[in-house]
């Protein structure tokens, strides 16, 4: 952002909204006695306040808030997260009492006097021309690795082999300065050297100057549930609990290789990637004949028959009162009294953005552990002007069941490898969490005994006989059982923790850590 650019705003006849700038931010304007902080639309810098002695104070971490406030950790958020892990979407409330989160796409007022007031700043921008979006997005991405390439001289970056990372990872590597060094890692088993996500990775690595390929094999000392103890505590579970220790030496080989900045690919299926719950949309704006022909072909791809498939979207949609077997009965009365709520802040404009608010909330907790070994995580994806650029493509041009990110395959066609552009998913990790649970089997059943269960969240017997389930090879959930374990994890981390020390500046009359 050059000076230019902020001074036209805010010489602007009411600069209540900033302007869209590449890179994630958060934006403070001071008039006068008012401050306003302005919360970005996907959360990747989510912001949060709470009060002292009359004193209203701000801050991007709810964790250092809570030494403040001297808060303890708030129940009711923690029942509402592992009663229903994907649509956990907490409107205004933090996993820590008396610390308030401030909206995604909302700013918080203050002023000489009064309560803070919390007002929506931003609205999904219009589609536009296939064309144009494409265009647009294409461009977004690019100004989006360009911030990050301008933070260091060695830059690290995820390739996955999906479309994601591989995306992000060559951008980086064109648009890098003469004498720039981009590190590409790509993590995979030990005893597997070649097929799957490795050969498209490779693909895309091959033959790129200025690019050096790292790969990262792993042994079962770092298969999933492996020391996931022991962390430091941030601002709530972070969604790389479960790997961890596969994260944490990944995070050490790049910095080895002389990378102080990491990019990351998260947040790209949440803004890109559709599902069948995409039919439900088409018919809600009338595209009944695209939404039968998509609700047939997802169908096919599950393997079920299309009346099924739309009872199941439709069910989904409603409110579960049927907690998880290793669930109490709160966290479903929690869960529901946090939907409730959360309906009165989402229009129907961006409902779709929930998943994208909470992918970017939850991101920020392994921002923090990136940064506790020295290592700056930036996610690209969740950048203000990547959401708007991928908002502004037609909503019949944003997937089906035989198409896959096409925001991605035609804004970025000349950059992605033929082999990756054709590819419609991304290879599984169900084995691999699997062995890990069973390497690791005795020191996970010790966490039903904990602090979940000891707030009368989860029934501990219940818990311990799913994980030895789950052990055994059977068919898991993982995405509604590691959440309960995340949340053990971090919970018994802010308990055995310090708590942020605060302290008051004598020449001024606001409170700093």
């Amino acid at each position: 952002m050059s000076e230019s650019e902020l001074t036209g705003w805010l010489r602007g006849t009411s600069p209540t909204a900033p302007a869209t700038w590449p890179g994630s931010y958060t934006v403070v304007l001071g008039d006068g006695p008012r401050t306003s902080v302005f919360a970005d639309p996907a959360h990747a810098i989510p912001i949060y306040y709470t009060e002292v002695d009359g004193i209203v104070v701000w801050a991007s971490s709810s964790h250092a808030l809570s030494g403040l406030s001297k808060a303890g950790i708030n129940t009711d958020w923690i029942c509402a997260l592992v009663c229903d892990p994907a649509g956990f979407a907490p409107a205004d409330r933090s996993a820590f009492d008396n610390v308030s989160l401030v909206p995604a796409g909302h700013r918080l007022e203050l002023g000489t006097a009064g309560a803070p007031i919390v007002r929506r700043w931003w609205s999904p921008p219009a589609p536009i021309h296939p064309r144009g979006a494409s265009d647009g997005f294409r461009r977004a991405l690019g100004d989006a690795v360009d911030v990050r390439l301008r933070m260091g001289e060695t830059v690290s970056c995820d390739l996955s082999g999906g479309l994601d990372s591989t995306s992000l990872c060559l951008l980086a590597a064109s648009r890098a300065q003469p004498g720039q060094r981009i590190i590409a890692s790509t993590v995979h088993p030990r005893n597997v050297d070649r097929g799957g996500d490795l050969d498209y990775a490779r693909a895309a690595a091959d033959g790129r100057a200025g690019m050096a390929h790292v790969t990262i094999p792993l042994a079962d000392d770092a298969a999933p549930f492996t020391g996931i103890e022991g962390g430091p505590a941030v601002d709530e579970p972070a969604p790389s609990t479960i790997t961890s220790v596969r994260h944490r030496r990944g995070y050490a080989l790049v910095a080895a290789h002389g990378s102080t900045m990491h990019i990351s690919g998260d947040g790209g299926d949440a803004l890109l990637m559709q599902g069948p719950e995409h039919t439900s949309r088409l018919l809600r704006r009338g595209r009944l004949l695209r939404a039968l022909r998509d609700l047939h072909g997802w169908a096919r791809i599950n393997r079920v028959g299309s009346a099924r498939l739309m009872t199941d979207i439709i069910c989904s949609r409603r409110e579960d009162t049927h907690p998880h077997p290793w669930l109490t009965l709160r966290p479903a009365h929690e869960a529901r009294h946090s939907s409730v709520g959360n309906r009165a802040r989402t229009s129907k404009s961006d409902a779709e953005l929930i998943g994208l608010v909470g992918i970017g909330r939850t991101a920020r907790a392994d921002v923090q552990l990136a940064g506790h070994v020295g290592l700056r995580l930036e996610t690209p994806f969740l950048d203000r002007a990547v959401v708007e650029a991928a908002l502004r493509f037609p909503f019949t041009h944003r997937g089906s069941p035989w198409e896959y990110k096409p925001q991605i395959t035609t804004a970025l066609v000349d950059v992605l490898p033929p082999a990756v552009r054709r590819r419609c998913a991304k290879g599984g990790t169900d084995a691999d969490h699997h062995q890990g649970l069973r390497i690791n089997l005795t020191s996970v059943l010790k966490l039903a005994d904990g602090w979940l269960a000891g707030h009368g969240i989860i029934d501990p017997r219940v818990l311990r006989s799913e994980l030895r389930r789950a052990a055994s090879g059977r068919p898991t959930a993982w995405g509604l059982i590691e959440p309960v374990i995340a949340a053990e994890v971090w919970a018994r981390s802010v308990e055995a923790g310090r708590a942020p020390v605060w302290f008051r500046e004598a020449e001024r009359s606001g409170v700093r850590a």
